[in-house]
């Protein structure tokens, strides 16, 4: 019963996930129809490629983790599904606003992850004892990915000094979410849940450290604000 109610939180918060990443696509939709959108890069302003790169990685490791699972795990499955698609779509808004190509490789690469996978949950059987060992070192690959990602975020809004057009209901409940996912990964047990405790520890700490920052320049546009003010008076 534990089992279930927690797997019903986590999946309620990653449908959360699901309307912040909406919020982020939405917010990158209305720059698009602001006279500056034919500016490279105007559009997704001051979201890190890598950042959400590694966030789609993190959906993806263990959208693939649950299928190698002895039992597939479909709370996992599903929830993780829907949301690496979703980031998939910010990857590509990031694709067709850049010229870099650094920029988008990314778009690319998640595709034919998702191919993989989707591969794997076809012939199950037949991949199972490769593919849990290798979605165990995907998981922690993507603990280490999201660690990098995270931090590349802070610094790209600390480089700019603006959060741009990052989303701030999007970080806090994605921050929701990895608390739900440690609680899911207590109740899955150390020896399947250690992942998820391990990669929603870090994130979520990660999530806070972006959040602050939005309420931290927001104050220094509030106080540069009235310094222009006071200065015209």
């Amino acid at each position: 019963m534990l089992y279930n109610a927690v797997g019903m939180l986590s999946s309620i918060f990653f449908i959360g996930c699901l309307f912040g990443l909406v919020d982020q696509l939405r917010r990158i939709k209305k720059r698009k129809t602001d006279g500056l959108s034919t500016v490279s890069g105007y559009a997704t302003q001051s979201i890190s490629a890598n950042a959400f790169f590694s966030s789609f990685i993190a959906f993806y490791a263990f959208f693939l983790y649950s299928i190698m699972l002895d039992d597939v795990e479909y709370y996992m499955l599903v929830t993780r599904f829907f949301a690496a698609s979703m980031t998939l779509f910010i990857l590509y808004e990031i694709y067709i606003d850049r010229d870099s190509i650094s920029q988008k490789v990314p778009f690319f690469t998640g595709l034919v992850c998702m191919a993989i996978a989707c591969i794997a949950f076809l012939y199950r059987e037949d991949v199972l004892v490769i593919g849990r060992s290798t979605s165990i070192a995907l998981a922690l690959g993507a603990t280490l990915v999201m660690l990098q990602g995270g931090i590349q975020q802070i610094r790209k809004i600390h480089k700019e000094k603006t959060t741009g057009v990052l989303s701030l209901p999007m970080n806090t409940v994605f921050m929701c979410k990895d608390l739900a996912n440690v609680a899911f990964g207590l109740v899955l047990g150390f020896t399947d849940g250690w992942p998820l405790l391990l990669l929603g520890t870090i994130s979520a700490l990660l999530k806070l450290g972006i959040i602050i920052q939005f309420f931290y320049y927001r104050k220094r546009c509030e106080d540069n604000t009235k310094r222009r003010q006071s200065s015209a008076m």
